[in-house]
């Protein structure tokens, strides 16, 4: 029955749009001292999706509250562009004058690579620490 596989077909669609359950952790990592997937120094925080899966980002957010008070964070995050990983994103926050909560994601975006989120602390009393993050996204 046509009608009824073309039904299917809107129903998965239409699901869809209640999004994917929200993604909430932290990562521990040597944020000063250590070496990211990138080569540079920092440690990968989280990865968002995944490669030639398409998905819309809605949010994510990570939280610097745990880091030293007035260390330089710096926030990256990579993904694929023709096959290579570029970097599309950086920022620089200071704890402790910036909000603990940081947005790394400021509006939906869509995807169909993985978007790898990186930090850097230019202090060494961060390496060890936890960061938080939590994000939200919808599978296309």
């Amino acid at each position: 029955m046509t009608w009824w596989t073309d039904l299917l077909a809107v129903k998965a669609q239409t699901d869809k749009l209640a999004g994917a359950t929200p993604v909430v952790g932290s990562t521990t990592a040597n944020w000063q001292s250590g070496a990211a997937t990138s080569g540079e120094v920092g440690a990968d925080l989280v990865t968002i999706g995944a490669n030639d899966t398409k998905t819309k980002i809605h949010s994510a957010f990570m939280s610097i509250a745990l880091l030293t008070n007035l260390a330089s964070i710096t926030v990256r995050a990579y993904t694929q562009i023709n096959g290579t990983e570029r970097k599309f994103y950086q920022q620089n926050f200071t704890r402790g004058i910036d909000p603990d909560g940081v947005l790394i994601i400021t509006g939906t975006i869509g995807v169909h690579e993985a978007v790898r989120v990186e930090v850097q602390s230019d202090t060494a009393a961060d390496n060890g620490l936890a960061i938080s993050y939590d994000y939200f996204t919808e599978l296309m």
